[in-house]
């Protein structure tokens, strides 16, 4: 008996120029994963239908719902999500390259397939008109830095074929806590971090239905962007405190770097940048008689900073195209 195993799953994706079409001329990429959970869910629903019996009408479906979450390592080869992510993909350079993402308008959606190979007959399950409803990066001293995309789409289809047989496997390096950095205000917070997460939420709109829609969404918009996290810290003085207390705005730069971080193979590097934030104060307390943590909230936000992004992801690594 055949089953398939996790292991030899593959996930695959593309950008689409039109929401729910396919490309004609795809270009798909491999996207390595930990986990997933995207499926498309559908309610039956029950009529109210007095009929002289207690036995139940047959139901009527219901609209369908796509949606699901991507766990993954963070590492350089996610540029095609990244813009998914954000919106607003800029290169420059000819080889390495840099990427600059910018939270701007999100490309029209993503195609994305699960191959299930071990089947006796392989199987690809493809979604159109995927959009990131969410993204959380969160990392510490040490291991994976561990990241999510939360997922919405409009429609599932079954198939006995991929939608693109030559999908580019740009390989997986990914980063680790020891290749991190992170600056308050331009500054090196040395040895003083233990834990760091951040968050950005698009405000996808799920409810755009119409009738003789088949059920599907017939659009996909983004809302007002959100981008918020937390910082956990050895409790050494009371700086960040003070810029809790004191309302300050201030900057915050995480920086992921393989080698030297000249953008060439093995020398990749990630930089997302808050360039207007601001700190929530909660005050430390004495859990015991070990060593205190501080954590403190923070939301960034777009004033009047030159770089006009709430957040920013800077990318230089030897990929000359996603």
């Amino acid at each position: 008996m055949a089953q398939q195993t996790g292991a030899t799953a593959k996930i695959i994706y593309d950008t689409e120029a039109t929401y729910k079409s396919t490309p004609a001329s795809p270009d798909a990429m491999l996207l390595p994963f930990v986990s997933e959970s995207i499926a498309i869910d559908r309610a039956l629903l029950s009529s109210k239908t007095i009929r002289s019996s207690r036995q139940p009408q047959m139901p009527v479906r219901g609209r369908l719902n796509v949606a699901g979450d991507i766990n993954f390592e963070l590492s350089p080869e996610y540029g095609r999500m990244f813009r998914h992510i954000f919106g607003s993909e800029t290169k420059t350079g000819t080889g390495p390259y840099n990427y600059v993402y910018k939270i701007a308008t999100l490309p029209a959606g993503m195609c994305l397939e699960k191959q299930y190979p071990d089947l006796d007959t392989a199987k690809y399950f493809l979604y159109n008109g995927v959009k990131v409803n969410s993204f959380r990066c969160r990392g510490g001293a040490e291991g994976f830095v561990d990241c999510s995309v939360s997922l919405i789409g409009a429609k599932e289809t079954v198939g006995g074929s991929s939608f693109d047989a030559t999908a580019t496997d740009l390989g997986h390096t990914p980063f680790d806590g020891f290749e991190v950095t992170i600056k308050q205000g331009g500054s090196p917070l040395t040895e003083l971090v233990t834990a760091f997460e951040f968050v950005l939420e698009n405000a996808l709109d799920d409810s755009i239905f119409a009738i003789g829609g088949s059920g599907q969404r017939s659009a996909l918009r983004e809302g007002i962007a959100k981008v918020t996290g937390r910082l956990t810290a050895f409790f050494a003085n009371t700086t960040l405190y003070e810029l809790a207390i004191g309302n300050t705005e201030t900057t915050l730069e995480i920086i992921f770097t393989h080698g030297s971080g000249a953008g060439t193979a093995g020398n990749e590097k990630l930089d997302f940048l808050m360039d207007e934030m601001k700190f929530s104060p909660k005050s430390p307390v004495i859990a015991g008689p070990t060593g205190l943590l501080v954590e403190l909230a923070f939301e960034a936000y777009y004033r009047v900073d030159a770089d006009a992004s709430a957040l920013r992801a800077i990318l230089d690594c030897p990929t000359a195209a996603f």
